[in-house]
């Protein structure tokens, strides 16, 4: 069953977002594999699929980054070569398989090859990013990092039944406030949209790791994820990403903690 809307306490201290305070990322931006990894094994077909990359993704994120003129940070290569939004430690940071198809690839590595892998492409774009929120903190002491990504609507039979899924941290009060008012605004654009779904926004990810270091007051951060089944043909991602863009360009106020 659908989850229930957040229960939300009264608003007693409210500080407005402004635009300075955004930063923009699309982990998954690319299903680009370097030429001197042979596609990882994987066929081109295979590479054009979702266990690659988010489709459509890229230009939502890019949509809501032109609203605020903020940073919006890509990653220019395939999840399967390094997952951008693992931490180190998730045993599918460098993925054996996805979706039940084996990567082949990735099967046995070194130590030396996973090294080598995090130092070309995960560590910058990771620490770019956090160098860009924390500008941002000390410059206007808040920083809402939206994470963008989509995801497949049906997963080794599963049918997930939802437009748009957002995921925050229910203990923060202000990534709870935010989701609330966009789940309002899409749903009123007809959209079916669900909280913390198809993914809880505690599990493994970017936006998990950056609430670690960064106390509430600091930082804010969301995934929002789109349906592919939204997003089938340049036609249909420019739609949802100007929804996206119209959506972001009256924010609501936020609570100080």
């Amino acid at each position: 069953m659908p989850r229930a809307k957040p229960a939300l306490e009264p608003l007693t201290v409210a500080a407005a977002v402004r635009p300075g305070q955004f930063l923009i990322s699309c982990e998954h931006a690319s299903n680009r594999i370097p030429a001197r990894y042979r596609g990882l094994g994987l066929s081109a077909r295979a590479l054009d699929t979702h266990i690659a990359w988010d489709p459509g993704a890229r230009e939502i994120a890019r949509a809501c980054a032109r609203v605020f003129h903020c940073p919006c940070h890509e990653g220019q290569h395939s999840r399967l070569l390094i997952d951008l939004n693992r931490s180190l430690h998730h045993p599918r940071v460098i993925a054996a398989e996805s979706a039940g198809i084996p990567i082949p690839g990735n099967v046995g590595i070194s130590k030396q090859e996973r090294d080598g892998r995090i130092e070309l492409y995960y560590a910058p774009y990771r620490d770019a990013v956090v160098s860009d929120i924390r500008k941002i903190v000390r410059k206007h002491g808040r920083c809402v990092h939206i994470s963008v990504h989509s995801f497949t609507s049906q997963l080794l039979g599963s049918r997930r039944k939802a437009d748009i899924g957002l995921l925050y941290d229910p203990r923060r009060r202000g990534e709870k406030v935010l989701c609330v008012w966009m789940a309002e605004h899409l749903r009123k654009m007809g959209y079916h949209v669900r909280f913390n779904y198809p993914y809880r926004g505690v599990n493994d990810g970017f936006t998990t790791a950056n609430r670690r270091v960064l106390a509430p007051q600091e930082y804010l951060g969301i995934e929002i994820e789109v349906n592919q089944k939204l997003l089938l043909d340049r036609t249909s991602i420019r739609s949802v990403a100007n929804h996206f863009a119209e959506l972001w360009k009256a924010p609501p106020a936020l609570p100080s903690r």
